[in-house]
């Protein structure tokens, strides 16, 4: 089921005064006044955010507040939900996705994805690695066998697995596949890497791996992450969201959020007051 608590409209919200614009690097993300409608129910309310390129942004909110449903707006996933509606615009590095006539495949091909569960393909390591050139018609086995290698070893994975390649993929730990998910992510050389909760079905051990990871793949990639894991964007992002009823209530720098957020209620969140 899409992340999304359905608000009813009259419902007393006020104005936010606490969109920020950080600075200090250019935009991979732009998104202006977005809102996103299931049918009749709005999921999300006038968001307003830039992402920085080549940084972590983390998506941070209690259950149901639009965090995941925002995220899978910026590959245009939900456009597989019947009725659904949008306004506003969203732009990656500049092109605004929702442009009448927008290729929603090209789209897709530059955001990487990874879900809450890990989702290798029932088939080897090796092809798992491989599938997004081979969807892509590339049969150079030279250059395949190269991003297979450089990908796995940007996952961190390549020394666990370079010799069991082709065996299947299931056969691997659940943090072993999420990091292979990663790996197939990052080998169609996407713009932006897009995680809803990563972690969420592993355990700690896989957990700090993960993280890990995503700290060596800073730079590399703009990424943004879904967590219900307050410590978790404490730790891995660098600039933090705060959502919630399908508004961006906060948005800054993770320190500041973290540490003297200018919302009373982004303060009652992070506090455990609620969520």
């Amino acid at each position: 089921m899409p992340d999304t608590m359905l608000a009813s409209p009259a419902e007393e919200f006020p104005p936010t005064e606490y969109h920020v614009r950080v600075g200090g690097r250019g935009e991979a993300v732009e998104i202006l006044n977005f809102n996103l409608w299931y049918g009749s129910k709005q999921a999300l309310f006038d968001n307003t955010l830039s992402i920085q390129a080549g940084l972590v942004t983390a998506l941070i909110g209690p259950s149901g507040c639009g965090k995941s449903t925002l995220l899978r707006s910026l590959n245009r996933m939900n456009d597989l939900i019947d009725g659904l509606r949008i306004s506003g615009t969203i732009k990656v590095e500049g092109e605004d996705i929702y442009a009448p006539g927008a290729d929603v495949i090209a789209i897709r091909k530059r955001m990487g994805m990874v879900f809450q569960k890990p989702n290798p393909f029932p088939m080897s390591i090796f092809e798992n690695v491989a599938y997004p050139l081979r969807v892509d018609g590339v049969r150079d086995k030279a250059f395949v066998q190269e991003t297979v290698e450089r990908s796995l070893r940007g996952a961190a994975l390549w020394d666990e697995v370079k010799d069991r390649l082709h065996e299947n993929a299931l056969g691997l730990s659940g943090g072993q596949q999420q990091r292979l998910c990663i790996a197939r992510a990052i080998a169609g050389s996407p713009e932006v890497l897009l995680m809803d909760e990563p972690c969420s079905a592993l355990d700690p051990i896989a957990t700090a791996k993960i993280e890990e990871l995503i700290d060596e793949l800073r730079g590399q990639f703009t990424i943004v992450i879904v967590t219900h894991n307050m410590q978790q964007a404490a730790r891995v992002s660098d600039n933090t969201a705060f959502m919630y009823l399908g508004r961006l209530v906060e948005y800054g720098d993770t320190d500041t959020i973290f540490t003297k957020p200018k919302s009373p209620r982004t303060q009652d969140y992070i506090t455990g007051r609620f969520g």
